[in-house]
């Protein structure tokens, strides 16, 4: 009977891998938008990239992929959809994935959801526009862009690069670095991730309230800081007499507050 089994099994695994195919797709649209409104982008799986240009349009480029068995990779492909809908003069980009195959399928069983999607992003956006995107397996990459920043993932790092406004920003398995050339005026900075340090780069003359922490790393200031609580892990206080509420917080890794220019 153990024979048999096995046997079985061995045979399961080479008829799934000689069934077994890759098929893609990409989207391309371009929407035109209001400079200042929101671009809502929520996904699953896949890395979003999001930059700037000195347009009133948002490009929307998605590349879709999916892994299946022969028989269904085509149907998968065609319910892996990307929804994008025009609102309030911003865009809101949603992606829908494929229903998993039924629990009973004795392949299923052994091998668990025979369908990988995933959905990789690469826009476009004015200069002046705010943006709230969420995933769950993938890195968020920003670029050049000033307004309110809502960025969020699961497993991924998050990069934000020569932006303003305010950021709020967390992740549970990845990095945070962000360097943000102005901030506005007592608007909330919020950093947060449990396995990854934290660096975040800001105008040497940016008036915050600091309160940083972490559990297994060390916290470093390149701007002085008028402490009202410090230690190894811990570091509460003012820098240029405070006013922004800066929060950052992880578990296992360091903290950097570093000064524009100082890579």
């Amino acid at each position: 009977m153990r024979r048999l089994l096995a046997t079985t099994f061995a045979l399961l695994m080479i008829t799934t891998a000689a069934t077994a195919t890759e098929l893609n797709e990409t989207i391309d649209r371009t929407f035109d938008v209001r400079p200042g409104a929101t671009l809502t982008l929520t996904n699953v799986n896949g890395r979003v990239t999001v930059g700037a240009w000195d347009q009133p349009r948002v490009r929307v480029i998605a590349y879709k992929e999916v892994k299946a068995d022969r028989d269904e990779a085509q149907k998968a492909l065609k319910e892996l959809r990307v929804e994008m809908t025009p609102r309030d003069g911003g865009l809101v980009v949603t992606t829908r994935y494929p229903r998993q195959g039924d629990a009973s399928s004795i392949v299923d069983w052994l091998f668990g959801d025979h369908v990988q999607a995933q959905v990789r992003y690469e826009l476009t956006v004015p200069r002046s526009m705010n943006v709230d995107v969420e995933t769950v397996n993938g890195s968020i990459h920003v670029a050049g862009i000033n307004g309110n920043h809502e960025l969020e993932t699961t497993n991924g790092k998050i990069e934000v690069a020569r932006c303003a406004g305010s950021l709020d920003a967390s992740t549970t398995n990845g990095a945070i670095n962000a360097e943000l050339t102005s901030v506005a005026k007592n608007q909330p900075l919020r950093f947060e991730t449990t396995n990854g340090r934290i660096a975040v780069t800001l105008p040497s003359s940016l008036a915050v309230d600091v309160d940083a922490g972490t559990t297994n790393g060390s916290i470093h200031s390149d701007l002085p800081v008028s402490t009202t609580r410090i230690s190894k892990n811990s570091l509460r206080g003012s820098i240029n007499g405070g006013g922004t509420p800066l929060r950052m917080r992880t578990t296992n890794g360091g903290i950097e507050i570093r000064t524009v220019g100082r890579s």
